[in-house]
């Protein structure tokens, strides 16, 4: 998948003279198909002019090819949002939505036995996200007093959320930070499985994946971001954005502008 991806991504330097781009990075989440995510987002972008979609696997060079481009805007989580908003002079204006919701929980879950917290010292904690996103994550829900506990973590990087909470439910990992939903959804399609699961912590309501634009863009970028949030209204181009693990897009309201000032 690497080389696949660098290929990708060196065509992004053969055409960045021309047209816009929407940039895609989220530590959130492994998207396990970038080649189909491009095609189905090139495709839907393209037919509203010189628009293309383009997913970063690496963190440095997303931010190094955003930084300054007056030509691109950003799909990030709103973590990394709050880390670059300063530094790059960039402003959010869209928000992913999931079923009819702007925001959702992350829950630290490990098998009934866990008695407490303390007890993963060591751990081996399965995750769908990188690995600074997960560390970041669990220290504020564990609280500093914790911090050596979160560092002392082997953090097992899986595709997806449903992933990790098998791996914890099959001994192949501790515990596992995964999304409430995906408790849900567990217990849905596997209610043995899910039983023996209990959660140890929450985290505070998590806005989701966020647009951002540079505060001085090119008109271009305006036309690319009603075309990105439109895509919602094709069944193609719904395939796409339900790639990206979103039912949609909305505007930020002072509600979500307030979770990423935090």
């Amino acid at each position: 998948m690497l080389f696949c991806l660098s290929i990708v991504q060196a065509l992004s330097i053969v055409y960045a003279e021309s047209g816009c781009y929407a940039y895609f990075y989220n530590p959130e989440s492994n998207v396990d198909n970038f080649a189909s995510l491009k095609s189905k987002m090139d495709i839907q972008l393209k037919k509203s002019g010189k628009f293309r979609f383009q997913p970063f696997i690496d963190k440095d060079i997303f931010e190094k090819q955003f930084k300054g481009n007056q030509e691109a805007l950003a799909i990030l989580s709103s973590w990394h949002y709050k880390m670059l908003k300063e530094e790059n002079g960039i402003k959010p204006v869209l928000v992913g939505v999931i079923d009819g919701k702007t925001t959702q929980k992350k829950a630290l879950t490990a098998r009934k036995e866990v008695k407490s917290i303390e007890t993963l010292k060591g751990a081996s904690i399965a995750s769908a996200g990188s690995d600074d996103y997960t560390r970041n994550l669990l220290k504020q829900m564990l609280g500093k007093e914790n911090e050596k506990l979160v560092e002392s973590f082997q953090l097992l990087a899986v595709p997806k959320d449903i992933d990790a909470l098998i791996s914890v439910g099959f001994g192949l990992a501790e515990a596992a930070l995964t999304t409430e939903s995906s408790l849900d959804m567990l217990s849905a399609i596997n209610p043995r499985l899910s039983d023996k699961l209990t959660t140890l912590a929450v985290s505070d309501d998590i806005l989701l994946p966020v647009v951002a634009i540079p505060e001085n863009h090119s008109p271009n970028l305006a036309k690319l971001l009603i075309a990105l949030k439109n895509m919602g209204d094709t069944e193609d181009g719904n395939k796409g954005i339900q790639i990206l693990g979103l039912d949609g897009w909305r505007k930020i309201d002072e509600k979500d502008g307030e979770l990423l000032n935090k």
